[in-house]
């Protein structure tokens, strides 16, 4: 897939005039085919709620995703999470990374976000797989579930779903407009009119202009909720955490293979930490025992006193290499500190609702 940084050197866009083409007729064939009913979805004897968004790149959607399992959870609902598993290794059938009872798979065969997912939220059944139906259907073999949660799924439409989530970045809403691979967007700003509601990051509250006149033109029915991703505390590599204050004026050497690394980098300053240096990896990437090496000496070189990464990055980590310095991993945690909270919306919206299966 292109990243983000790719789609900020105009000077490559004339090559990807036709592979653009192709791509935008692409999107829109099968869009007109599920639109049609020409293609009938997969229904599941439970709710579905899909959580997504429209651009490419970092907007929130695990976190949020574990969020939702654990507050549907925690609000009596058996619940399951189905993931493609981007970037794992092994089969490429579905497997269970949890069956809600223990861990089935480790990072590197369940993907780092499904992981990450499972460890959270131990009583939820997490299925990974690039078939989803298929994915979704060994959730239900592991007992009676009322929802699943379809992660990164707002273009997957191979599953009916009850509700649509899509998450929106409130300080860079669509990028500069344009599709892949000019572009960030997956799909037409038109594919805004499927989504139920539309949960904005980084929007301190506010809709900004960009998306407001979207929403006007395309979907103004749809609820616009305001979620905070707030950093929660440090984290040990062997698990411990940390308060936030505890590193403040550390000098430290930041490394990432994530989507968006500069709001990291940005978040870690923010925090009082000293930035002597960084390095970015490819999202999802998976660390050698020599990159990491390169990664502890460049840090040295540079002064640091700790190593900080992500979550996600720190599970991608088989083992720190010898004589490293510290290392950390920044926690995050979702809020809703605006506005209506999605656990009011959401458990209304599913009182109000029956499951897809027993729709007509």
């Amino acid at each position: 897939m292109i990243g983000p940084n790719l789609l900020d050197r105009p000077a490559l866009w004339p090559l990807l005039f036709l592979p653009g083409v192709l791509y935008r007729a692409a999107v829109a064939a099968r869009g007109a085919l599920y639109d049609t009913g020409r293609i009938r979805p997969a229904r599941l004897p439970c709710h579905v709620i899909s959580i997504g968004n429209l651009t490419v790149g970092g907007s929130g959607k695990t976190p949020l995703t574990s969020f939702i399992a654990g507050f549907l959870r925690d609000s009596g609902y058996r619940v399951g999470v189905a993931s493609r598993g981007y970037r794992r290794r092994g089969p490429a059938a579905p497997r269970l990374v949890s069956d809600g009872r223990r861990l089935l798979a480790d990072p590197g065969a369940a993907g780092d976000e499904p992981y990450l997912i499972a460890r959270d939220n131990p009583s939820v059944p997490v299925a990974v797989g690039a078939d989803r139906v298929a994915a979704a259907r060994l959730l239900l073999a592991t007992g009676p579930l009322e929802a699943i949660l379809l992660d990164d799924a707002f273009q997957h439409r191979r599953i009916a779903r009850d509700l649509d989530l899509l998450l929106v970045d409130g300080r860079d809403p669509w990028g500069n407009g344009r599709m892949l691979p000019h572009g960030p967007l997956r799909e037409p700003l038109s594919a805004v009119t499927r989504a139920d509601a539309v949960i904005l990051t980084r929007s301190e509250g506010r809709v900004p202009a960009a998306v407001a006149s979207v929403l006007e033109r395309h979907n103004p029915r749809a609820a616009v909720l305001h979620c905070g991703l707030e950093p929660e505390a440090f984290v040990r590599a062997e698990g411990e955490p940390v308060g936030l204050a505890s590193l403040k004026g550390f000098s430290s050497y930041v490394f990432s293979g994530i989507a968006r690394p500069e709001r990291f980098e940005e978040e870690v300053r923010r925090l009082g930490l000293r930035l002597a240096g960084a390095r970015r990896f490819p999202d999802h990437h998976h660390y050698t025992r020599r990159e990491l090496e390169g990664v502890v000496r460049e840090a040295r070189a540079a002064g640091a006193e700790v190593l900080v990464t992500t979550e996600k990055d720190l599970l991608r980590i088989a083992e720190p290499p010898a004589g490293a310095l510290p290392l950390y991993a920044l926690a995050l945690r979702v809020t809703f500190p605006w506005g209506v909270p999605l656990q009011a919306w959401l458990l209304d919206r599913l009182a109000a609702r029956r499951p897809a299966e027993a729709r007509t």
